[in-house]
C-alpha cells in the first residue's frame, strides 16, 4: 500500500474515532442525563443566518483588464512559477526531513505528516493546473476567457441551504421520549465504530 493511501486510511480512522467518541458521550448523556442533554440540544438548535455573512465572498474579480491585455507575458510567468513550484515539491521537499527540522513530538508526528502530505498534494495539483492555465494563456487566451466565463455561471444554492435549514422535530421528540433506548443504540453503534477504527492501527 502506498504511503498516501495509508495516510488517508489513518486519517479516516482518526476522524471515525473522534466521531464515535462524540456519539458515545452524547448517548451516555442521553441515558444518564436526559434533561441536561435536552438543554444542550436546545442551545445548539439555533438558526444561523449564513447568507448575509457569505455575501461578501460572492463578488466578481475583474481580471480581463490586466491579464488578457498581455496574455503571453502573464501566461509565461504563470507557467514558469508553476513549474518552479512543481520542481520544488517533487524533487526538493522532503516531508520527513521537514518534520525532523520542526522537532515534532512522536505523539503528534502522524498528524503533522498527514497535514504536510495533504498540503504537498494540493500544491502539486495547483502547480499542474497553473502550467495548463499558463499554456492556455500563451496559446489560446480567447478560448480560456470563454471557458472562464462559462465557469463563472451563477448557480442557485439557496434551495439546498433551505432544505438543510429545517429542524427535524420528530427525531428529537422520539429521542427524548425514549432516552434509554436511543442512548443504548447510540452507545452500541459508537462503540462498534471506535473498535473497528482502533483495529486499523493494530
Amino acid at each position: 500500500m502506498s504511503p498516501t493511501a495509508q495516510i488517508f486510511l489513518d486519517a479516516t480512522a482518526i476522524l471515525t474515532i473522534v466521531s464515535g467518541t462524540a456519539g458515545l458521550l452524547l448517548s451516555l448523556g442521553l441515558i444518564f442525563f436526559p434533561e441536561r442533554t435536552r438543554r444542550i440540544d436546545a442551545f445548539l438548535s439555533r438558526n444561523y443566518q449564513l447568507k448575509e455573512r457569505l455575501a461578501y465572498f460572492d463578488q466578481t474579480i475583474r481580471n480581463e483588464l490586466f491579464i488578457y491585455r498581455r496574455p503571453a507575458l502573464y501566461g509565461a510567468l504563470f507557467a514558469l512559477g508553476s513549474i518552479v513550484t512543481l520542481i520544488f515539491l517533487f524533487f526538493q521537499l522532503d516531508v520527513q526531513r521537514l518534520l525532523a527540522a520542526l522537532h515534532v513530538q512522536d505523539t503528534q508526528r502522524l498528524l503533522w505528516e498527514m497535514g504536510l502530505e495533504a498540503l504537498v498534494l494540493m500544491g502539486k495539483l495547483a502547480g499542474v493546473l497553473g502550467v495548463i492555465i499558463g499554456l492556455f494563456l500563451m496559446t489560446a487566451p480567447g478560448r480560456l476567457q470563454r471557458i472562464e466565463k462559462r465557469l463563472n455561471a451563477w448557480i442557485a444554492t439557496q434551495p439546498v441551504v433551505d432544505r438543510l435549514d429545517v429542524f427535524n422535530q420528530v427525531v428529537n421528540v422520539f429521542s427524548f421520549r425514549h432516552p434509554r433506548l436511543m442512548g443504548s443504540i447510540g452507545v452500541l453503534f459508537s462503540t462498534a465504530l471506535i473498535l473497528l477504527s482502533l483495529s486499523n492501527f493494530f
